[in-house]
């Protein structure tokens, strides 16, 4: 895994928590902190603040990971403090590194046994874990009667602007192109 690759796991990640904060965010802190009975998390906070704490566990520390507990929170301010400090930190580690490093095996402490991994290896892991957990996260939107946000890696594509509209001039020179996901047809 590149640094390309890690940059397109950070936008799908910013892009699909922006989708879910789209849809949660307005129903108040009091649909965050619902039970959710039967779904596996306690409720909404839960499973949202857990897809965060992958970044403490395995990016906090690039010795080893930690045991650190997962952040409680009982509003969507208190959710997105914990997540643009987890990110943030993950994203200046990412940055300290060079192509060269990221990408070389060096040991790593894991849960007391000593593991290679490069740090790339394990921050595809940990941005991916987030896409994994879209799941649980949707199952309990479904469950507390919210509309579920679509979170297609396609539909983050235009965040990137590599879409081209069909009937410019790349298109006619028979580059890729593709509609917004925004826009019907015209």
């Amino acid at each position: 895994m590149d640094r390309a690759a890690i940059e397109e796991l950070f936008t799908f990640t910013d892009y699909s928590w922006r989708e879910h904060e789209r849809v949660i965010r307005r129903l108040g802190d009091e649909k965050l902190t619902e039970p959710a009975p039967g779904s596996g998390w306690p409720a909404l906070r839960d499973a949202l603040a857990h897809v965060n704490w992958a970044y403490v566990r395995w990016l906090a520390d690039p010795a080893g990971t930690t045991d650190e507990p997962v952040e409680r929170v009982a509003s969507w301010a208190e959710l997105e403090a914990f997540r643009l400090r987890v990110r943030d930190h993950a994203r200046s580690y990412l940055d300290s590194l060079g192509d060269d490093e990221l990408v070389t095996p060096r040991e790593m402490n894991v849960d007391g046994e000593t593991l290679v991994y490069s740090p790339a290896d394990i921050f595809a892991p940990t941005l991916l874990h987030e896409r994994q957990h879209h799941g649980d996260v949707h199952t309990l939107l479904y469950q507390l009667g919210i509309e579920v946000p679509i979170v297609e890696y396609r539909f983050s594509l235009p965040e990137r602007q590599t879409w081209v509209p069909i009937g410019s001039d790349r298109a006619q020179a028979g580059l890729r192109t593709s509609r917004r996901p925004d826009r019907a047809p015209s």
